[in-house]
């Protein structure tokens, strides 16, 4: 008995923490923690989110190295809104085990939407150094970088993507006018060596940019070479940089609130920059009414440009967008006068003529008295000028003299055989000849050179009448 009465304080010593554990239940596979895992899975519906979000919470206390329950329970809370404790959960997961390349994308939406901005950036650009890229990741991270406006980052990503993948056709573009922005110089090797018509001829203007010393010039020049194609996102990405190197250049504020607004976003903060650092300012003046027609708020836009007219009356450009808007409001005859008011001031610049052209053939306007006269004008001036001839023709089409317009729509396509609008007019002839297969011969060539929906919607319109 004494030999028993001395071995109880050692057998209790051994089995007290088996008896705690018993009666706690804190053991690593209990049956309190195997029934709280299960009721995570009875309490996925939306409506019981939190009730999930604190079981996940619980059984993280006794289990805290569960990386993937700390990323579900990350996308619980962002369900929930609770934007903060998700980047926590999603640290702690990436302190465990690191993140994959979508859950980390995904963390840098949540610092986004969390207004951590930086954060955001900085996950973003994380991404290209995790070993398991792919092409189709880099893609992504760039489209997702850029509306974000994290475009030098998207830019490391498109070098990445140069790097894993450098005959991916995709890639050409978007690094192109990246480097335009920030690496002209290396620009002109990239477009050198495309086999992409669009980008090749702006090799001209690309060394022109490389050649300006002043580092913020430099970025205008950017802007207005990618505004110039159409490439307004980039353009706006340019801008943008431009104004952060001189916060107090209205100009360039300007040029950025109207890329930013031709590219479908809110840029009327950036005009508003622009005319609070420089009131008088032309540019700022122009794009601010140009700003106010988009919101067709038409009365204050044509009083800017009137303003303007005064103010310089010897630039046409101004009753030609007093014209525009003109048309806009719904007042044809005054878009007419102010279009031949543009001929007057600028008599010997065909640009004038073939657009008032234009205009009497567009809207039905004497086409006779006024629209053949200036079309002819415009080609006296430039005798060369397709654009020209191909109005000429286009006017006689709309007057049913198809032999004289086949005779100028034929000079114009020898002028510029690649022109989807020569190419859509002569397949318009054609087809009002009945000839069926030149028609079908052009219209396919008008679509094969278009750059916009309006031109390939009307050739299929006769493609598919």
């Amino acid at each position: 008995m004494r030999k028993l009465d001395q071995l109880i304080p050692s057998i209790v010593v051994i089995f007290l923490p088996v008896l705690i554990a018993l009666y706690l239940d804190i053991t690593p596979y209990s049956k309190t923690i195997e029934s709280r895992w299960q009721s995570l899975d009875l309490n996925q519906k939306a409506t019981q989110t939190e009730k999930w979000i604190e079981i996940a919470h619980t059984i993280l206390r006794q289990q805290p190295w569960q990386a993937n329950l700390w990323v579900r329970l990350a996308e619980k809370q962002i369900l929930n809104g609770n934007l903060e404790d998700a980047i926590y959960s999603f640290k702690e997961a990436d302190r465990i085990s690191p993140l994959s390349i979508r859950q980390t994308i995904h963390l840098g939406q949540v610092y986004w939407d969390a207004n951590q901005l930086e954060d955001a950036y900085t996950t973003w650009q994380s991404i290209i150094n995790k070993s398991d890229l792919k092409v189709e990741d880099l893609r992504e991270l760039v489209q997702i970088q850029q509306s974000k406006n994290d475009w030098f980052g998207a830019y490391q990503t498109l070098l990445k993507w140069k790097e894993i993948g450098p005959e991916n056709i995709d890639l050409v573009q978007p690094l192109a006018f990246s480097q335009i922005i920030f690496e002209p110089e290396t620009a002109i090797s990239t477009i050198t060596n495309a086999n992409n018509r669009k980008i090749q001829a702006l090799i001209p203007e690309v060394e022109m940019i490389v050649q300006e010393e002043n580092p913020v010039y430099q970025l205008i020049l950017s802007g207005n070479l990618l505004a110039s194609i159409g490439e307004w996102n980039y353009a706006s990405a340019a801008y943008a940089y431009a104004t952060r190197l001189d916060p107090d250049y209205a100009e360039g504020w300007a040029l950025y609130g109207n890329a930013l607004i031709n590219s479908g976003k809110d840029g009327y903060y950036a005009l508003n920059k622009a005319l609070a650092i420089s009131p008088k300012s032309i540019i700022t003046r122009a794009f601010s009414a140009s700003y106010w027609r988009s919101q067709n708020d038409f009365e204050r836009s044509l009083e800017m440009y009137q303003v303007l007219s005064n103010d310089e009356p010897g630039q046409a450009i101004w009753q030609q967008e007093l014209g525009n808007t003109y048309i806009l409001a719904g007042n044809v005859d005054k878009a007419l006068q102010a279009f031949i008011k543009t001929t007057k001031i600028a008599p010997g610049n065909s640009y004038y003529w073939i657009n008032l052209a234009r205009f009497c053939g567009e809207y039905k306007v004497e086409i006779q008295e006024i629209g053949l006269p200036a079309a002819r004008q415009a080609l006296l001036i430039d005798e060369e000028n397709w654009e020209a001839y191909d109005t000429l023709g286009w006017l006689f089409l709309l007057l049913e003299d198809y032999t004289t317009a086949e005779r100028f729509l034929t000079a114009a396509y020898k002028e510029a055989p690649e022109s989807a609008l020569v190419n859509l007019h002569l397949g318009q002839l054609f087809y009002f000849q009945n000839k069926n297969q030149l028609s079908t011969y052009f219209l396919k060539r008008s679509i094969e050179f278009a750059e916009n929906d309006q031109l390939i919607q009307l050739a299929n319109k006769f493609l598919s009448p």
